[in-house]
């Protein structure tokens, strides 16, 4: 294990130990969680056959916003990531909210995981002792408690065992939706006529689309994440542009793949189209459609998705406890939140705050609205993230740059106006998230204060 370096700032610093492999994993594992499992039969029940679309365009966006995040953290290889970047870019002050809503984004990922965790774990559990349970709700709420516990511990022990136990659960996932997704596709492309299952393509017009990309962006947002992990990486100049890209690549590979098979194949109640059944299904969907295609395929799908939401909980919660860690290094969180545990040199009271935030949402509100609240606060931060890129091009053009995007100020321009139109959308599918968004935004306006008139 290499020695933690040192800082001139005298501040505390974070153990450089992991890898390409273990940080692109913990980038897929955080993209391959929501999006497929809980996620993908709600967003067809929006779109109809479009959700096929509405993977595409997430993807060519979130390749926008990478490479956004890709710049900015070869540039700067902070833990804070967007926190630290917006107070050299713009300032202060939207250094700190860029902080604040990259915090509360990450723990409601880590409650929206836990859930779909427990709703997976609750339904396997039912088909071999039901009868000595209790109701699926409340065994799904336990499980996703317990489940968050868990990996809880698992962050406290170091980044090299979160590292490490991402790169054993993804490659898991990885192999078995990989697996039926080519199975399915031969099945589709074996149908005489396949065209019916696809059209209309559009049944819910444009608005359902751009509801449905708002609602599933989430399933990209894991290239964040990566650059959370800049301090703890080995050579992060080079292996966090490159864990985004290949992150980006694999997720919308899987996901286009997943699409077409599940619209392609579920077989619907008689009369029923099939995007209506899938979205009724909500985040039962994937498990229905490997059901129906496979012997014990709902089993199969159950236990891929247990490790799917597990990794995509441990990646998360990764994020945000580093998130909280950098602010509270920074001054601009309680002071206390930058402590590292002598032993395992990693941020335990970051971990145990962020793991009570989440807690409390994951109580607090339904899975539907912890995904669209989720979606919602990427997207306000990556606007931010893609802004800050063009005026840092102008304050400091000199700056080292290991990676450079093209186009700029142009795709950065894009990214930003696609993050705010989805942004909007969203207000179509729950208003509920724009109402806990302005309530976090408002506490940090105080909390911002406060801090600032102690310092």
């Amino acid at each position: 294990m290499e020695k933690p370096e040192s800082s001139v700032e005298g501040q505390a610093t974070l153990s450089r130990e992991m890898n390409l492999l273990q940080v692109t994993a913990i980038g897929i594992g955080a993209m391959i969680g929501a999006g497929i499992f809980i996620l993908t039969g709600i967003a067809a029940g929006k779109a109809g056959p479009a959700l096929i679309l509405v993977f595409a365009l997430n993807g060519l966006i979130a390749v926008i916003v990478g490479a956004c995040y890709a710049e900015l953290a070869s540039a700067m290889p902070r833990t804070g990531g967007p926190y630290y970047w917006l107070k050299v870019a713009i300032g202060p002050r939207w250094g700190f909210f860029a902080g604040w809503m990259s915090w509360f984004a990450n723990t409601l990922a880590c409650s929206l995981y836990a859930l779909g965790f427990g709703v997976f774990a609750a339904k396997l559990l039912e088909g071999c002792c039901g009868s000595f349970l209790p109701a699926p709700q409340q065994l799904s709420l336990g499980i996703a408690i317990i489940i968050m516990l868990v990996f809880l511990f698992v962050n406290y022990r170091g980044a090299d065992e979160a590292g490490w136990t991402e790169v054993v659960i993804t490659g898991t996932k990885l192999a078995i939706l990989f697996a039926f997704g080519l199975f399915g596709l031969t099945l589709v492309a074996g149908q005489n006529d396949f065209l019916p299952a696809f059209t209309p393509f559009f049944p819910e017009g444009a608005m359902g689309v751009l509801s449905a990309m708002g609602l599933t962006f989430i399933a990209f947002e894991g290239y964040e994440i990566i650059t959370r992990s800049a301090e703890e990486v080995k050579n992060p100049e080079k292996n966090i542009p490159r864990a985004i890209f290949l992150s980006i690549g694999t997720a919308v590979i899987l996901y286009l793949l997943i699409a077409v098979v599940m619209l392609g194949t579920t077989q619907a109640p008689q009369g029923e189209p099939v995007y209506l059944y899938l979205g009724k299904l909500g985040e039962l969907g994937m498990v229905e459609t490997t059901g129906q295609l496979l012997p014990y395929g709902k089993l199969v799908m159950l236990v891929a998705g247990l490790a799917s939401t597990g990794s995509a909980l441990n990646a998360t919660l990764y994020s945000a406890s580093r998130v909280s860690f950098a602010m509270g290094r920074g001054r601009d969180l309680p002071t206390f939140l930058a402590r590292i545990a002598p032993l395992r040199r990693t941020p335990h009271l970051a971990i145990a705050a962020t793991g009570v935030l989440s807690m409390t949402m994951l109580l607090l509100l339904p899975i539907r609205e912890i995904a669209a609240s989720t979606s919602l606060m990427f997207l306000l931060l990556f606007a931010l993230v893609c802004y800050s890129l063009i005026r840092l091009r102008h304050k400091q053009p000199d700056l080292k740059r290991s990676f450079r995007m093209p186009l700029v100020p142009l795709l950065p321009w894009t990214g930003v106006v696609s993050c705010v139109v989805l942004s909007c959308a969203l207000m179509d599918l729950s208003l509920t998230a724009w109402i806990a968004a302005s309530i976090w935004i408002v506490i940090g306006v105080v909390m911002n204060h406060r801090m600032n008139s102690y310092s």
